[in-house]
């Protein structure tokens, strides 16, 4: 089991790879993340974390379409 600033880290550099994602992207990342939570190698804290990321790229995105 990882200590708490494993996780933390481990959760932070995948924020920053959330904030440069594409659709596409994320899409792929969602379906890792779905497998590796329901094999129990990600906490409830680090989904939750990850989902507020996705959930954050994934208003960024349409914000931008919105001004293309």
């Amino acid at each position: 089991m990882r200590n708490r600033e494993e996780e933390d880290a481990d959760v932070e550099a995948r924020i920053a790879q959330i904030e440069q994602m594409t659709l596409e992207q994320i899409a792929v990342f969602q379906g890792r993340i779905l497998a590796d939570i329901t094999k129990g190698r990600i906490a409830p804290r680090e989904a939750s974390a990850l989902d507020r990321a996705l959930r954050k790229r994934l208003k960024m995105i349409e914000q931008e379409l919105r001004r293309a």
